[in-house]
């Protein structure tokens, strides 16, 4: 999703990577938003690292499992206790490392030099709203298909959250250097201004000119 261009566009471009320069609204600081592709292989990244992570963690459990069976428990051959125990642990693994994307960064956001930050303010989202914006991943069956949709416009937006986008922490601005004028922007703006200079004059009136 993106951002009103009324709110955050600047009529400047990056010195570094020649991408359009925004504004957080609230704070009027400049942000340059991540590439598509960085932001497609980043949050890919991350979904591998958490399969990663939770296929250990399945496998820890079904070892645990195996050896309460050998050793006759009966919860060990409780097929409910184990279903319920797995789904617990995708979850709780999910909303841990969106606490750790909220606060730190997610692997994904380093490997590809981006941060998930409020529009508003440049702020992230923090440990309990990151945790709970992982889990939100679990219910859009579609969000593979909105990255690369994303990632083919080239918009850098954190996809189905409108408040948020990915920054580039690797743009010039980001590493305070100052943007530059955008050639289309002031092309167009002189452009504007010269139509509205030459409005009192379509009907052969003069901008004083009486009935």
């Amino acid at each position: 999703m993106s951002t009103s261009k009324s709110t955050t566009s600047t009529g400047l471009l990056d010195a570094v990577n020649g991408r359009a320069v925004r504004r957080h609204t609230d704070t009027g600081a400049y942000f340059v938003k991540a590439s598509g592709a960085a932001h497609f292989w980043g949050r890919v990244l991350d979904a591998l690292v958490f399969l990663v992570g939770y296929v250990i963690l399945a496998a820890i459990a079904a070892v645990v499992r195996e050896s309460m069976m050998n050793s006759g428990s009966l919860l060990g051959f409780n097929d409910g206790f184990w279903l319920t125990l797995y789904v617990v642990l995708w979850f709780v693994g999910l909303f841990v490392y969106g606490m750790i994307w909220g606060t730190a960064g997610s692997v994904g956001d380093a490997a590809a030099g981006m941060r998930s930050v409020r529009i508003k303010n440049g702020t992230t989202a923090g440990a309990w709203l990151g945790g709970w914006r992982a889990i939100c991943w679990s219910f859009f069956p579609f969000f593979v298909v909105m990255l690369i949709a994303s990632a083919i416009s080239g918009g850098g937006d954190d996809t189905w959250d409108p408040k948020f986008a990915a920054v580039d922490r690797r743009s010039g601005v980001a590493n305070g250097q100052q943007p530059v004028p955008d050639p289309k922007a002031a092309a167009a703006a002189q452009a504007s201004d010269a139509a509205r200079q030459n409005l009192p004059n379509l009907y052969g009136q003069r901008p004083d000119a009486r009935p």
